[in-house]
């Protein structure tokens, strides 16, 4: 079997590394002209770790990334309402990196290099059995199983950053009125940092420079504040509206001229980033589609997949949408209702949701 899967991003290229480790013939063929600095952060947590133990690279994550004890959920003044461990029993520990250098990391575990500057219309599928689309909220392959999705705006959007620095060994989401602020150790002594706030659909940034922006987000204390503080320019700042998007069906079966196509990560369905499972859901992806196209026809292997992740993925997807609307609320006396609600939250049902969480169907560890 030859499988061409479309999308260099963190869930074609862990599915790349898998199909590696079984021995099957694969190209990964990626739009952008060169792999720079991706600018920003992520946390892994001990469910994907457990996959990057199957894929045999989570010692090298390990050395380059931080791990990250437990989630505080805070108020703009600081004040703790929730705190939840991160490490789930039978898991390893969660870690935090720069997505660049988990990029690097997965690409250096590749047999062979990606083909950059080729999207899908420009690959070649001649002599492929299954086209992997790994390509995105946007993706280009997911309109050939399923036509048009268009993606939901969440009514809020995010500025993304990394800042020199060590503020906190925990990861803190502090919530304000109608925006949030994120601080998490990524390890190097650097800090990875998440700002949103309630905007219209691809309105420009509200402020026009450095002083502004740190007068917008001033209400935060520490390690928000302190993180703040260490912006130095608004060069760095990624900006990205909140959008998820869930597709109806994940794969087409190959036909006389054409092979098998099948959907993973964002392609199929791109939560928004409120429960940092996002990318997670899409390493979890290309390790199971591996194990079963490597096990199973391939028919009974793409129809396995989906009955497998689907029900992981709604609900990680539905999950998100709630927590961020939560976060995201201005009204001062439903944040006071809210923040009651979740400071007293308790533990066992905060335990049981991270174990939702991190179960990962059809993925073997």
């Amino acid at each position: 079997m030859r499988v061409l899967v479309v999308g260099g991003g963190i869930g074609g290229l862990a599915l790349g590394v898998a199909l590696a480790r079984r021995g099957i013939a694969f190209e990964i063929v990626e739009r952008r002209s060169h792999y720079g600095d991706e600018g920003a952060g992520i946390v892994l947590g001990g469910n994907v770790m457990a996959a990057m133990e199957r894929l045999g690279i989570a010692d090298a994550i390990r050395a380059a990334g931080h791990p990250v004890g437990q989630a505080i959920i805070a108020d703009a003044q600081g004040r703790k309402l929730q705190e939840t461990p991160f490490r789930v029993e039978g898991f390893p520990p969660a870690i935090a990196i720069h997505r660049t250098l988990l990029l690097e990391i997965l690409r250096g575990a590749l047999p062979g290099p990606v083909r950059l500057d080729t999207p899908f219309d420009k690959a070649d599928v001649a002599g492929f059995e299954l086209v992997v689309g790994a390509d995105g909220i946007r993706s280009t392959v997911r309109r050939m199983v399923c036509g048009d999705v268009e993606p939901r705006f969440a009514g809020y959007t995010c500025w993304r950053f990394v800042v020199d620095g060590h503020f906190s060994e925990d990861a803190w989401e502090h919530w304000g009125r109608g925006r949030r602020f994120g601080v998490v150790p990524i390890g190097k002594q650097r800090t990875y940092c998440f700002l949103t706030d309630n905007a219209a659909r691809r309105a420009p940034d509200p402020w026009k420079d450095l002083a502004q922006l740190k007068e917008r987000f001033a209400e935060f204390a520490s390690p928000a504040r302190d993180a703040l503080a260490a912006v130095r320019s608004l060069d760095p700042l990624l900006h990205n509206d909140i959008e998820d998007c869930l597709a109806p069906r994940w794969s087409r079966p190959a036909s006389t001229d054409a092979p098998a196509i099948v959907l993973i990560g964002d392609a199929a369905h791109a939560v928004t980033p409120n429960l940092g499972q996002g990318a997670g859901l899409a390493i979890e992806d290309g390790v199971a589609l591996a194990e079963l196209v490597a096990t199973s026809p391939l028919g009974d292997a793409l129809a396995k997949f989906e009955q497998l992740r689907r029900p992981r993925a709604e609900w990680i997807w539905k999950q998100s949408w709630l927590f961020g609307r939560a976060g995201q609320i201005e009204s001062g006396i439903l944040r006071s209702v809210r923040d009651t609600l979740v400071a007293h939250t308790p533990e066992r049902i905060t335990r049981a949701s991270m174990g939702r969480i991190v179960d990962m169907p059809g993925v073997p560890t």
